[in-house]
């Protein structure tokens, strides 16, 4: 199975938000959540049925856990630049190094445009857009780094249905002590520099 496969992709956007360069203009929105949250994703993919996502964010740790679906969950640890892909079918993980590289990240140097504020999930947000590779995106993200929404060319990929503020424990972002390593095959994909 490819390590694009295993990623869930309500991660994406908190990867983007992560990893933008210095934006352009004076106001630059917060990148990641500032407190601890859970948020439920509506995932829309064309040509696939939609799904959901949760996602929980430990502000303290630089960590979040998303689970997707197929009992697959990803522990992204910011800290540590790792990744770890916790397989609950089989009850193995994979812990995999280096910093995230995704398609949908802006390049070094793109310019954003502050945009509108919406109300998603009950929560105000404001737009940050720009354009990459033909492509027009647009991320609405929270004062306290919350993503709400993802548009991209002007339809909406990933969409908050509900954000709940509460502390996260921290075993959540741990590797399950009954679970084993995996095996990664040599062939898998190498997403990180």
């Amino acid at each position: 199975m490819s390590f694009l496969r295993c990623l869930p992709l309500a991660a994406v956007p908190f990867l983007l938000l992560a990893g933008l360069p210095l934006w352009a203009g004076e106001h630059r929105p917060q990148l990641r959540p500032t407190r601890d949250v859970e948020i439920t994703y509506q995932i829309t993919r064309p040509g696939q049925p939609t799904i959901t996502e949760r996602v929980r964010w430990s502000a303290a740790g630089q960590v979040e856990r998303v689970e997707g679906p197929n009992n697959l969950t990803s522990i992204f640890d910011r800290n540590a630049n790792e990744v770890t892909l916790l397989d609950g079918a089989d009850r193995t993980y994979s812990v995999l190094e280096g910093t995230p590289r995704w398609p949908m990240e802006p390049e070094p140097g793109a310019v954003l445009t502050r945009g509108v504020e919406s109300v998603v999930a009950g929560l105000r947000c404001t737009d940050w857009s720009w354009a990459e590779d033909a492509e027009a995106r647009i991320v609405c993200a929270t004062p306290d780094g919350v993503l709400l929404r993802l548009v991209v060319n002007g339809k909406t990929t990933v969409e908050a249905r509900s954000v709940s503020y509460a502390l996260q424990p921290p075993e959540l972002f741990e590797i399950p002590p009954d679970y084993a390593p995996a095996f990664l095959a040599p062939e898998s994909p190498r997403l990180f520099r």
